[in-house]
């Protein structure tokens, strides 16, 4: 038996939006809690089958960076961008992402908040509800996983006040609440990460951001001035639909998915 690490990454904003919405200014109508499971003891060889994907995709944009290609960052909402929907080899390195996740086994969930526009839930309070949610499907992958005994969870970091917060509510979660008293295969308080150091966390905000903008497209896309994400679901809901977390066992008389949509509309 084995540990496994949930790498956590958000897309989306958990601001107010306008009608219509004004994706120029950051505004987003849902939020994306996202974390994929990948085993601890893999973690030097995804880290750096990841770093020649980068290398071999982005040669021009590194080398005209100042920063180590270890350091810079693919980011995920620039591979499903609309501007970027033609872009064959920004499609082929996300590809490539989902097959590096098959390969180490990787396990996708995730939580959907379509965000309420005229009174959206507080940033903070929004975050740690969808990792309460996340933790229970954790444990529950953990209790039927035959690889893993346990796991510990590697968040992308944000600001030092709102992790240190996040984490205070997690572990009253964890130790006063009567279903956080049930995670035990779970160890210890979030750990919070710079992405840029850590390729697990890179690996997930690129799959995260292809399930923002499936979910932006099947939920919010009727939306005033919502994004044009019309071209992920055919290249990548499969993919993701594949990596998710399916139970198999029955929680509360239903079936547990790692993929939850809260609709707060």
């Amino acid at each position: 038996m084995s540990t496994c690490v949930f790498y956590i990454d958000e897309a989306g904003s958990s601001q107010r939006y306008s009608i219509p919405i004004r994706p120029d200014r950051g505004q987003t109508a849902i939020f994306c809690l996202f974390a994929l499971a990948l085993p601890l003891s893999e973690w030097r060889h995804f880290d750096r089958e990841y770093l020649q994907m980068k290398l071999k995709f982005f040669a021009k944009e590194l080398a005209a960076s100042a920063r180590r290609a270890e350091h810079w960052e693919v980011k995920g909402n620039e591979l499903c961008s609309p501007r970027n929907k033609d872009s064959q080899r920004r499609h082929a390195f996300l590809g490539k992402v989902f097959e590096l996740g098959q390969r180490y086994e990787a396990t996708a969930f995730a939580i959907t908040f379509l965000k309420n526009q005229a009174n959206p839930m507080g940033r903070q309070a929004r975050y740690c509800m969808g990792l309460q949610y996340l933790a229970e499907r954790f444990n529950a992958f953990l209790v039927e996983s035959s690889t893993y005994d346990e796991g510990i969870l590697i968040a992308d970091s944000r600001m030092k006040s709102l992790d240190l917060d996040v984490a205070v509510s997690y572990l009253s979660y964890i130790f006063g609440h009567e279903t956080g008293r049930l995670l035990t295969q779970l160890a210890e308080s979030p750990l919070f990460a710079d992405s840029r150091l850590t390729a697990g966390l890179q690996i997930a905000d690129n799959i995260a951001a292809a399930l923002f903008a499936n979910h932006y497209h099947y939920y919010r896309s009727r939306v005033p001035g919502a994004p044009d994400y019309s071209h992920i679901p055919p290249r990548y809901w499969s993919r993701l639909d594949a990596l998710q977390f399916k139970s198999r066992q029955l929680h509360d008389e239903y079936p547990l998915y790692g993929f939850r949509v809260c609709d707060h509309r």
